[in-house]
């Protein structure tokens, strides 16, 4: 994918080198008896609107994947605040806890997060989490310590249920609004390429040169958007670190505990 692209913006890049050198042969662009006040100000307009299209895109998209890596910051605090709360529970209770939070950090990590990215759900995690909102449930509640502990897991597994729920609303959205964008900003690309060739350019190196880096510029700009539109894979993508790093702490408590 990443090399067809690049093939694409260079095949764009000799199209327009070419293009330029042959529109620079029409009489108009070499006597240069054209109306330059107004193709700059018509240039000017373009430019503008290509970038103000461009800025809500980045700013919408990328909004997207901070609102995932916040949601997972709160998914696993959460979980690891639960894990931590079962400690002080009697056993089984506490061992089934622990079972369950380290089983929910580990799915999420290595099987959900490549689901959402496919736009894909996976019930096994809510299978996990709804077993361990009963686990907590049937904790006794006849001690104060155990009943203040039943009583924060159960307001961190409702924050659990938001940020999961949150973060899968978001990867599985199908981002209508930011594709409009993202093909408004490819128009607005399209149309600052092919602005100066339709006017004409002497065939001057420095307007071929300057035509081949302005094609080089813009095609990197929409490779990069198009990745920007996927939050969970490519140079811009979340990861499930949170979870790994909440898995981590779970081991190192168990192997401590051994």
């Amino acid at each position: 994918m990443i090399l067809l692209s690049l093939l694409a913006v260079v095949l764009l890049t000799l199209c327009v080198a070419g293009f330029t050198v042959l529109s620079a042969r029409r009489k108009a662009a070499a006597s240069g008896d054209a109306d330059s006040d107004s193709q700059s100000f018509v240039g000017g307009v373009l430019n503008a609107l290509f970038t103000v299209v461009l800025a809500f895109y980045i700013v919408f998209a990328w909004q997207n994947g901070d609102d995932i890596d916040k949601s997972s910051q709160q998914e696993a605090n959460a979980l690891t605040d639960t894990y931590w709360q079962a400690s002080i529970a009697p056993a089984p209770h506490s061992t089934a806890i622990q079972s369950l939070t380290a089983q929910y950090a580990s799915r999420v990590a290595d099987h959900e997060w490549a689901a959402l990215d496919r736009g894909d759900t996976d019930p096994e995690v809510d299978r996990l989490l709804n077993s361990l909102r009963s686990e907590v449930l049937a904790l006794p509640v006849d001690n104060e310590a155990i009943k203040s502990s039943r009583e924060q897991s159960l307001q961190n597994i409702r924050q659990i249920d938001e940020g999961h729920r949150k973060r899968v609303d978001i990867a599985t959205d199908d981002q209508n609004f930011n594709i409009v964008l993202l093909a408004a900003s490819f128009l607005g690309a399209a149309l600052m390429i092919a602005f100066p060739l339709l006017i004409g350019l002497s065939m001057r190196p420095a307007n071929v040169a300057a035509m081949v880096l302005l094609t080089l510029t813009l095609g990197f700009t929409a490779y990069m958007s198009v990745e920007l539109l996927h939050p969970l894979h490519g140079p811009f993508a979340v990861d499930p670190d949170p979870f790994r790093t909440a898995l981590a702490g779970f081991d190192s408590t168990s192997h401590a505990g051994t």
